[in-house]
């Protein structure tokens, strides 16, 4: 969601006040998003999702781009770093675990850090941190 501040945009599409604080709507949002989250099986809750998340995207000229950094709370059930974590668990899970004969074909696949692939000039301007098992 763009992190549209009070006097950057239309009232209608402000998602962050003069105080620099979500707006209530943006709240309420959060909150229904985190009720939404959690399911653990195929057969679960099917209101429910396994995981999802909610991001503040800037559009400040001098941070474009950039994640807010205090919402949603770090402890949030929809906080973006949580996302991918508790969709490889909740695959791993459903996948690996509960299915033991077929993990050599469901278990997830992953880089190692020392893959020649990461030596790449390429992957050297990533404005991110590469996520591995080491």
């Amino acid at each position: 969601m763009r992190a549209n501040r009070h006097g950057q945009a239309d009232l209608n599409d402000v998602v962050i006040n003069e105080n620099g604080q979500p707006v209530e709507g943006v709240i309420r949002f959060h909150q229904a998003l985190s009720a939404m989250t959690g399911r653990l099986g195929l057969r679960d809750d099917y209101g429910r999702y396994e995981s999802i998340a909610l991001a503040l995207v800037e559009t400040l000229p001098f941070s474009p781009g950039h994640l807010t950094p205090n919402f949603p709370p770090v402890d949030s059930l929809v906080h973006f770093d949580r996302f991918f974590a508790t969709m490889y668990q909740r695959y791993d899970e459903r996948y690996v675990v509960n299915a033991p004969s077929l993990a050599h074909y469901t278990r997830r696949l992953e880089w190692s850090f020392s893959s020649p692939a990461f030596g790449s000039e390429m992957l050297s301007g990533l404005d991110y941190s590469l996520r591995t098992m080491d």
